[in-house]
């Protein structure tokens, strides 16, 4: 692990303990402003009538205040989520996130009962615990299955939708009625036959949700992705209707009035297709009032309309679900399902932004899948600890031993009901493949929509059966104990099913085969390789990087390693293919052609096209500037002394069209940084931000002052504004954590510096290189832009042109200023590196592309990042001052013999060297 990412990891663990600080020191406030402040008057219980009604008024308001406690635990556990995420996916990969969530739920829920706190953590977990049973599913339910269905493959799932039927209410009726009587038979609690049912219902619903990322990242096939999700969505709604049916008989056992009201065998049919059907009209009809209105939302290019089409899905997915439910007394499972099917299959073509969509819904299924991950390992908590009517634990060892029976049973019911349709399915809609049929068997995971269920008629029946301080009562003693069951099995599914999902995969020769995959990833590196190639052909025609040193973007880019001359003959004649004669600019490859084997040919023909073009500059001093070409023309296209002079005469009358000018040029600066950004030639995680910080920070300052009548100045505000104090507060939180981030046995990393250059000045010439850079770049652009805009204008527009452009360069010379002062060594090497991160992060780009166009697979795509992430913060902390390989070029002038061959710089000498600048 190298020292940068080091540091990274101290600095994430040092915010990780600030905010469970700041919230530990939250929830122990709670004795303070609210159970301590009714014990802050001993002598209030003998007061008179009056100070009675003030501590009956005082009571009221703790109340009001416990009330808000409610916010904290989900927020708190979103927390907790971020550090999960962020362990499973730089250390431990494979484990599911939502497993590791439930465990920590459960260690919640247990400490939260045994500690006895009442600190405001602890107050709002129980407020939680207790949701009611409508809310729960109104706020959860609707934001999970209007996604599912929102994404679903419409066409396969239609072709396929025989066979989804098949799976999803015949076969879960069958899982029901099996499922039940394990409850009823086997399990000693002595439940009656319509609990085994509820409990059938419960688990029943299936929810593949890390077996759905998996099919994607390892390219299952089509068929068996629609399948497995179009089953679970299916299966979600059939569920909850047998949930409803059954789990409303077995209450009315209880006297408990709920889920639709009092339920008979009778009217069970009838609630049964009031549900199923009403809910699914019901959700066709909010689907078509959904695309309705994403239709007549079509200003593609306001992002306002966007987000109202974001807002619009949520509403009514949302509405639909609670129409459904609350209103008419049917199914909001199926009413949202059918909702996003139906909105898919007609309002496909009408969303505006499909990346926005998909990012919101994805954020809105991680939130939702965090709580209520958490708040049934809560619930599971508290039902391990939690004691009986008769005083005893409700949860015990041989509950332990039932569970895994039932895990064992429930799977072994999976497999005989999924083979024994089998027959049927395999001649029907898609048909299958028994090796689908053993992976869909398996990835019937337990999860979100069975959590839900089951937490809502375990608080229907604690709330009418509260119980005592001794223990619960009996009734709630059934409910829990299921629940107990339900988590158990959805924390079972997730982590031994859902962790060998993957391995079972390749078993079974449903993922694509490794031999054609290597084949596939062989043509897209060579892909990348060629773009890559291209976009360094380009950057070498702009002067910032005519004297880069190649060893070292060769040692930085592996992907450019060991390049022939023939590929660089091929990029050179595509590179200028691809732009017009006229604008087309031989590359600088002096300094790259030495390390080029066979490459006499090329900088012949090169040498041909463009004369002198490798003439190299006067070495003179060792400063950068006459001899950089950086710094050469500072003045040209500027605008005559005698032209400016007869220009200020009018420009008295002329303030509000350059004011204009000005606003119009800084947000023409903006756009190119912006631009620098999306390109990666600006990174915004150099210095954690500082950088971008610094450029931005001088732009909002410069417009304030252009919105006042001021001459530019955005160089001034960047650079002294902003460099000092981030290049502070990075080195002092390096500083803080290098003595417990270095590794044992070996010498603490420092601040990486060049031979000549004290602790952290090189840093600080780094940062001010890479700002310059970026800087001059961005006006270079906004100069082009304006002159595009307003150069071709006449009279005041022309001067007031002529103004802003000598502004413009007037913060040009002083950013070329502080280069000037640098050596030509240090100003390349920073130079170098810079150059390395702008072709990673493109190379980063392009693999983003192949998986967007569907030539890698996700897991392929998080590979090749990981790695080009790695060698971006490596060449940040880069401690080499002579790279493998590298040339030492005393003279810039090259020496070639008759052919073009490069036979090596004159007066130079070739070291093969690693040498630390520390």
């Amino acid at each position: 692990m190298t020292a940068e990412r080091r540091h990274r990891y101290c600095h994430f663990a040092l915010l990780v303990a600030a905010c469970a600080l700041g919230l530990a020191a939250a929830a122990g406030d709670a004795t303070e402003t609210g159970d301590g402040h009714s014990d802050s008057d001993p002598t209030s219980a003998t007061a008179d009538e009056a100070a009675h009604a003030d501590d009956e008024h005082t009571e009221d308001e703790h109340h009001e205040v416990h009330e808000v406690y409610a916010v904290l635990m989900p927020w708190f556990v979103q927390a907790l989520g971020i550090v999960v995420f962020f362990i499973l996916t730089r250390h431990i990969h494979g484990l599911p996130y939502t497993a590791v969530i439930f465990v920590l739920g459960v260690i919640m829920g247990i400490g939260s009962i045994r500690s006895g706190q009442d600190d405001q953590l602890s107050a709002s977990i129980r407020m939680w615990t207790m949701i009611d049973y409508e809310v729960l599913f109104n706020v959860f339910l609707p934001g999970l299955l209007f996604k599912d269905a929102f994404e679903v493959n419409f066409h396969l799932f239609m072709a396929s939708l025989s066979q989804l039927m098949c799976l999803a209410f015949p076969m879960v009726l069958a899982g029901t009625v099996l499922t039940a009587l394990i409850g009823w038979g086997v399990f000693p609690y002595g439940w009656s036959f319509y609990q085994s049912l509820t409990f059938g219902a419960i688990l029943a619903a299936t929810d593949p949700v890390a077996v759905s990322v998996l099919l994607n990242e390892v390219g299952a096939p089509p068929r068996l992705k629609v399948h497995v999700s179009g089953e679970s969505l299916l299966n979600d709604g059939s569920a909850v209707v047998f949930f409803y049916v059954f789990g409303g008989l077995w209450l009315s056992e209880q006297g408990i009035v709920m889920l639709g009201g009092e339920s008979t065998v009778a009217g069970a049919f009838a609630i049964f297709f009031r549900m199923s059907l009403g809910g699914a009209l019901l959700g066709f009809a909010f689907g078509l009032c959904l695309v309705i209105i994403l239709y007549y939302l079509d200003r593609r290019m306001e992002k306002e309309e966007i987000v109202l089409q974001v807002a619009a899905t949520v509403t009514t997915a949302y509405l639909s679900f609670y129409t459904s439910e609350v209103v008419c007394g049917c199914s909001g499972v199926i009413s949202c399902v059918v909702c996003g099917i139906t909105t898919k299959a007609f309002g496909n073509g009408m969303i505006s932004d499909w990346q926005v969509m998909d990012a919101f819904w994805s954020l809105l299924e991680h939130l939702l899948n965090t709580v209520i991950f958490a708040l049934g390992g809560i619930v599971f908590g508290d039902v391990l600890s939690t004691t009986g009517p008769d005083g005893e634990r409700l949860w015990t060892g041989s509950d332990w031993g039932w569970l895994f029976l039932l895990y064992v049973l429930v799977t072994v019911i999976r497999f005989g009901l999924m083979f024994a349709f089998f027959p049927i399915n395999k001649r029907i809609g898609l048909g299958t493949s028994w090796q689908e049929v053993v992976f869909a068997s398996w990835g019937g995971l337990r999860g979100a929509v069975g959590i839900t269920l089951a937490l809502a008629l375990d608080n229907a029946v604690m709330s009418e059966y509260p119980g005592t301080e001794d223990g619960i009562s009996e009734e709630a003693t059934l409910s829990s104990r299921m629940f107990g069951m339900v988590g158990g099995i959805a924390l079972l599914t997730l982590v031994i099913n859902g962790t060998t999902s993957g391995p079972i995969l390749m078993r079974l020769g449903l993922a694509e085969s490794t031999e054609s995959r290597k084949r596939i990833l062989t043509c897209a590196i060579d892909a990348t390789r060629r773009r890559v190639l291209d976009d360094f052909l380009h950057l070498m025609t702009d002067e910032r990087f005519f004297f880069v040193d190649f060893a070292l973007v060769m040692h930085h880019v592996h992907i450019l390693k060991d390049i022939t001359a023939d590929e660089l003959q091929a990029a050179v004649e595509a590179n200028k293919e691809s732009v017009h004669p006229s604008q087309y600019q031989v590359p600088h490859l002096d300094r790259v052609l030495p390390y080029i084997k066979d490459a006499g040919s090329l900088r012949a023909a090169m040498v041909k096209a463009k004369g002198a073009f490798f003439a190299s500059y006067v070495p003179g001093d060792s400063q950068g500037g006459p001899g950089h070409p950086l710094f050469g023309a500072i003045e040209e296209g500027a605008v005559s002394r005698d032209e400016l002079h007869r220009s200020e005469e009018t420009l008295a009358s002329l303030l509000p069209l350059v004011k204009d000018t000005r606003v119009m040029f800084v947000e023409l600066l903006r756009a190119a940084y912006m631009a620098q950004i999306k390109d990666g030639e600006l990174d915004p995680r150099e210095y954690d931000g500082g950088l971008v910080y610094a450029l931005f920070e001088g732009l909002d300052l410069a417009e304030d002052a252009v919105a006042k009548g001021e001459p530019l100045c955005d160089w001034t505000s960047a650079q002294f504004n902003s460099v000092t104090w981030v290049l502070k507060c990075e080195m002092a939180v390096r500083r803080m954590t290098s003595s417990f981030c270095s590794r044992k046995g070996g010498p603490k990393q420092r601040v990486e510096q060049l031979r000549d250059l004290e602790p952290g000045q090189y840093q600080e010439l780094r940062m001010n290189v890479l700002l310059a850079l970026s800087f001059l770049d961005a006006h270079k652009e906004a100069q082009d832009r304006l002159k595009d805009e307003l150069g071709k204008g006449s009279g005041t527009a022309e001067v007031a042109f002529n103004k802003v452009m000598n502004e413009s360069k007037a913060e040009v010379r002083k950013a070329k200023d502080v280069l000037m002062k640098q050596t030509k060594k240090k100003l390349n090497h920073v130079i170098s590196h810079y150059l390395c991160v702008i072709l990673l992060n493109k190379q980063a780009r392009y693999v983003q592309q192949l998986a967007h166009s569907g030539v890698l697979l996700p897991r392929e795509v998080r590979h090749f990042l990981e790695e080009i992430d790695e060698e971006i913060i490596h060449i940040r902390s880069c401690p080499l001052d002579k790279h493998p390989n590298a040339i030492d070029f005393v003279d810039e002038t090259a020496d070639y013999d008759e052919t073009g061959q490069f036979k090596g710089p004159v007066r130079a000498r070739k070291r093969v060297r690693q040498k630390s600048i520390l």
